[in-house]
């Protein structure tokens, strides 16, 4: 177990600051182990067997929840036969090597629709973002054109502006009718390839009035922008994106703001969140810019020393009269997150707001000096290091009312960053990230390495190697393969690690979308090759191929657990 003791090499400062600490770190104790432990309300695979390719994969990029509890998924798939039902479209269209797929489920996991969605070549579902009416919205990457194009109704862009991608963006009503469906793209390339991990974090995001919120990437310089862009230009090869779309409108008025966002190199944007008015919007990513656009309030303005690889960034974005084309938008807080060294490479892929306007992102670092705060899980990971371990997921909270470093509320390692040597290569991910009604945030990603059961104990200051998983575990033990699933979850207070579990089998598993529902239940989602994944009330037998890729729609119940005290 780790003592203060075993940090001399770091530095006396350390050792006083974190003995200074262990009383405001001791207040906060966990709830009785006694309580009822996490359980699966259902858990499914989706996918099929027919396929004019030798890889006939399906994955599920991202999820939603409605207030009626039913689990909304989009994602892609290269097979013919999908378990389809009221589908808008019931089959692939000619020539199609992937087609994205949009479904809704009921709080028990029973399928209500399903339908594919694309023209010919290849489509991908990314993001997705629930409707206060209960419609869904859904956008991606399409390259399909011409003879077969992706169907479109009241479009702002009919065709395919060029390029190897252009993104989409289709709405459809709560029983699967669509509403609204456009191209959105220049002559360059849009979004990250049609690879299920370039695209992390839920891109999309939907206010109470019903706009639309889509965070991008783009190399086009004629990318649409209106004219009260923020930022008119591409400023390096690639740039994040900023747009919003009013669905209930057709044609050129359903673009109601759209703006580059970057530096002079590059820029992904990977998460999307929104308040329910319209009036702040989040987005956040990745960038290797010099000169990414800060505020005075950030955490930290200036990128690392010459020679770092990457940061996170988050920015938060002003809406004047959210939903009016004449509004004005301004930066309200922006900064880059990650280590400040010549070694820094980070990304930060999920994003979440709480009630009180809290931020919570979570993607992967590499930085042994990434910001953490005490009290947290683990604020301290030594080992870590380009060229000298893996990555490890983290979780970071920014409150954008508050001024530079004191607007890092929390931040925290989740462990599971092995270095090179260790068995298994180590390392992980986090890629999604909810938060419910009580501020209790939860996590989802992946890891490839093996585990260690977590301990509460205000002294054990360093992340693990190995992931930690809590006693309650649903699978308390790496499966096998290159990768497992895994869920977090961290109460309110962040002192503890109230839940954390392997979600997979003896294949591969990947989790990339994560929601919450009203009741605090939480559906993680993403691709597996294992035959054993674990089943419950499944909407979908799996045919069990061995090896073969599926998409997975899982669902939690936390009720009465200790994530909720």
């Amino acid at each position: 177990m780790f003592r203060v003791s075993a940090v001399r090499g770091f530095g006396r400062f350390l050792v006083i600051a974190l003995a200074a600490s262990v009383s405001s770190h001791a207040q906060s104790q966990p709830p009785s182990q006694t309580q009822e432990k996490p359980s699966l309300i259902f858990s499914t695979t989706l996918g099929g067997l027919e396929c004019n390719c030798d890889n006939p994969r399906t994955f599920a990029q991202n999820t939603g929840s409605d207030a009626a509890g039913n689990t909304y998924v989009t994602g892609a798939t290269r097979v013919l036969d999908l378990p389809v039902l009221h589908a808008f479209q019931p089959q692939p269209a000619p020539g199609a090597s992937m087609t994205a797929f949009v479904a809704k489920l009921d709080p028990s996991g029973k399928l209500l629709w399903l339908t594919y969605l694309g023209g010919n070549n290849q489509t991908l579902g990314e993001g997705l973002a629930v409707l206060h009416d209960g419609g869904v919205a859904v956008d991606g990457i399409t390259s399909s054109a011409d003879s077969e194009p992706f169907p479109t109704l009241n479009a702002f862009q009919n065709t395919n502006a060029g390029g190897d991608a252009d993104y989409f963006v289709s709405v459809f009503d709560k029983d699967g009718n669509l509403r609204y469906s456009t191209y959105f793209g220049g002559s360059g390339t849009e979004g990250s390839g049609f690879l299920d991990n370039n695209s992390n974090g839920n891109n999309l995001a939907a206010d109470a009035h019903g706009l639309v919120y889509l965070v991008g990437t783009t190399a086009s310089s004629d990318f649409p922008r209106t004219t009260n862009a923020l930022q008119p230009a591409l400023n390096g090869s690639s740039d994040a994106i900023v747009a919003i779309f009013d669905p209930s409108k057709s044609g050129a008025g359903s673009l109601i703001y759209s703006s580059f966002l970057g530096g002079n190199a590059n820029e992904k944007g990977h998460g999307a969140a929104v308040d329910a008015t319209g009036a702040l919007i989040t987005a956040v990513g990745y960038t290797d810019s010099d000169d990414f656009p800060t505020t005075d309030n950030a955490y930290r303005k200036l990128p690392p020393p010459n020679g770092w690889t990457s940061n996170g960034f988050v920015t938060q974005i002003t809406s004047s009269k959210p939903g009016d084309p004449t509004s004005q938008y301004a930066f309200r807080y922006s900064t880059y997150l990650g280590g400040n060294t010549d070694k820094a490479r980070e990304d930060t892929y999920g994003v979440a707001v709480d009630q009180n306007g809290i931020i919570a992102v979570t993607g992967r670092t590499v930085s042994p000096d990434f910001p953490t705060t005490l009290p947290s899980i683990y604020p301290s990971a030594p080992y870590l290091g380009l060229d000298k371990s893996n990555d490890q997921p983290y979780m970071v909270k920014i409150d954008p009312s508050r001024e530079k470093k004191a607007s890092l509320a929390y931040g925290t390692y989740l462990g599971g960053g092995a270095d090179y040597s260790f068995a298994l290569g180590g390392g992980g991910y986090g890629t999604s990230i909810g938060v419910d009604s009580r501020g209790n945030v939860s996590v989802a990603g992946e890891i490839s390495s093996l585990g260690i059961e977590y301990t509460y104990d205000t002294m054990n200051y360093v992340a693990p190697r190995k992931f930690p998983y809590t006693q309650d575990a649903l699978i308390p033990a790496f499966q096998g393969g290159g990768q497992d699933s895994i869920l977090m979850q961290i109460p309110s207070s962040g002192a503890w690690l109230a839940y954390s579990t392997y979600l997979g089998g003896s294949g591969d598993d990947r989790a990339y979308g994560l929601a919450v529902d009203p009741d605090g239940n939480v559906v993680v989602t993403g691709v597996t090759s294992s035959a054993d994944f674990p089943l419950k009330n499944p909407a979908q037998v799996f045919p069990h191929v061995p090896g073969q890729q599926n998409a997975f729609i899982t669902k939690f119940s936390f009720a009465g657990t200790a994530s909720r005290p």
